[in-house]
This record gives structure tokens, sequence and C-alpha cells, in this order.
């Protein structure tokens, strides 16, 4: 990105800024304080010094991908549906969803408000490299606390109950279970995963709750801090979709964090336990989510890790590492099914 267009941000954000703080006194100062390089956009870190406090801004800002100089579009579509939710929401009051900071999509990027604390991914991390660390009960209130920030924005923008596709849920997870056997996934387990998938969906109620979704309330996308929970990242929100599909993949990618050998499975499993508590995920539902978590495993497994085409001994590795956590995965979320 030049430099040129997050100069020119600026100096829209200079006039932007104090409008959306009105209770915040005068604008003193506007600084960039860091920026990270992502796959297709940068994050630039932007503290607003005003004279009663400061804010943190997040400016998420699109680089074309290769072979394409679309970069205004993926902006667009985000800030349209993150503004969509927050105005939905703005007489509720749901603390830790971000608010969009104007329209800047005609920059190719997106502006809000960024939430404090720390991702709950690396606090996972800290527990499982420190014993000690995870013996306290904060972790458990913290996975908690997700399950009710993420069940709460899911009945704040609730929507007609939909009919579960099982055809079309089972087929995906067959077309996974094709992809994963090329990969390394044995036989015994592709069997065990589609029997109970079969099973599970059968006893599934028939329509499912519907809401807008946020399709990445993953614990690297998810703040921690005094305030409560926050998301940094909407690039995958949805206004509408499934949402046992957002309870599913915050499973899934929670227990994929197993792979790693300092990671335990009485770690993990305290945190979904909560996070479940937290959620209220109904008894009726259990089944289906279990079918969903397995499904994003799958994906996962199939998708493989980013890594450049010459590193194969990265990419075996990878793969022998996923192989043996999946089939673990599928004895403990299968084998009963």
């Amino acid at each position: 990105m030049g430099e040129n267009l997050i100069d020119q941000l600026m100096d829209e954000l200079r006039f932007a800024v104090p409008r959306f703080y009105p209770q915040n006194g005068k604008l003193r100062n506007l600084r960039v304080v860091g920026h990270t390089p992502k796959a297709d956009h940068y994050v630039y870190d932007i503290v607003a010094d005003f004279d009663q406090s400061s804010e943190r801004l997040a400016a998420k800002v699109y680089r074309p991908a290769k072979g394409s100089g679309a970069t205004k579009s993926p902006a667009v579509d985000e800030f349209q549906t993150l503004d969509a939710v927050s105005r939905h929401l703005a007489p509720k009051q749901l603390l830790g969803l971000a608010r969009p900071v104007g329209d800047f999509s005609g920059y190719g990027a997106v502006v809000t408000e960024k939430p404090s604390g720390l991702p709950l991914q690396s606090i996972i991390m800290k527990a499982a490299l420190l014993p000690a660390y995870a013996e306290l009960t904060h972790i458990r209130k913290a996975a908690k606390a997700c399950g009710a920030w993420l069940r709460t924005f899911h009945d704040r923008t609730r929507l007609p109950a939909h009919v579960l596709d099982v055809k079309g849920l089972l087929s995906e997870i067959e077309d996974l279970c094709s992809n994963c056997k090329g990969s390394g996934l044995d036989d015994s387990s592709i069997k065990l995963i589609l029997a109970g998938s079969h099973n599970l969906v059968e006893h599934a109620p028939n329509n499912l709750p519907h809401s807008s979704v946020l399709n990445d309330f993953t614990p690297l996308n998810i703040a921690i801090g005094e305030q409560g929970v926050g998301v940094y990242d909407y690039s995958s929100m949805a206004l509408r979709g499934s949402s046992l599909d957002d309870v599913g993949r915050f499973l899934a990618n929670v227990e994929a964090l197993e792979k790693y050998p300092f990671c335990a499975r009485d770690l993990t499993s305290s945190i979904l336990e909560e996070f479940c508590s937290g959620y209220g995920l109904e008894s009726g539902c259990e089944g289906i989510v279990r079918v969903l978590k397995m499904k994003f495993l799958l994906g996962m497994f199939a998708r493989g890790r980013s890594v450049k085409e010459t590193a194969v001994r990265k990419k075996v590795m990878w793969a022998n590492v996923m192989k043996r956590f999946i089939q673990s995965a599928v004895e403990r979320s299968m084998h009963a099914a």
C-alpha cells in the first residue's frame, strides 16, 4: 500500500473521528502507532487523543489479490454488513461489537473501534505452557463469557428458524472425507465419521436457530479485556446464517489446538465445557453441533497448512500431525454416535 493512501485516510479521519466521539472534547492528536500486514490487507493501529480521553481504532486497508485489482468490493461488503448489524444493535448496546467509524470503503478501507484486551488464543497458549497459570479460574471465566457473548449476539439478531438441510450437510461431510483421504485419513475413521454424522443428523431438531453470524468467532479473533469480550475482525460476518455454525466453528478451533503437544486435552475440554455452558446450548442441538465441529475440523485438514510449495517437508509434517489429531477427535466425537 502506498504511504500517500494512509495519509489521505488519516486526513479524512481527522474530520470524522471528532463527530463520532463528541463527548470526548476536542481532538488533540491522531496517530498511527503500528501496522500488521495480512494476506490480503493491512491493519493500522490508530490512537485518537482527545481532551477527555483517548480512543483506539483499527483501520483495515485491503490490498489487491494476485490477478485482481479489486480492493473496494470487499471493503464495501464488510462495511455494509457491519454497519447494518451495528445500527440494528445500537439501541441494545452490545459491548464488544466494534462500530464502524464512518464509511471509508471508497479507499478500500474499513475503520472501526478496536476492542481492548488480549486474544483468547494467547491466553490459552499461556495456560498450556504454564500449568500454574491454567489453574487460575479466569481462563474458564473467559470461555464462559465468550459463550454468553455469542448467545447474546445471536439472540439480538435472531431470524425465523430454518429447516436443517440434511442432504446438503451430509454431502459436505462426504466430500471433505474424500479430500482428507488423499492426505492420509484412514478408511476406518472415514466410516466412523459418516456413520456417526448420519445418526446424529437423524436425531437433530428439524428447525435450527437462524441469525446474523460472525463466521470467524475463533480464539484468534476474540479479545478478552477488562470490559468483557470483543471481536477484532468482521470480514466474514453475514446478515443471515445458521447460528450453530458459529458455535461449531469455535469448538473446532479450540479443539484443534490439541495438535500442539503442550496443549493438553484437560485444558481444551474445560474451555469447551465452559463455552457451551455460557452459550446455553440446548441438549437437542448438541448432536448437530458435534457434526458441525467435525465438518470444520475436516475443512482445516483438507485445506492443509499455508506454506510455500517448496516446503514439502513442512507440509508432510503438518499433515501427519493433523491426521493423528483428526483420528483422535473422531474417536471422541463420533464413536458414541
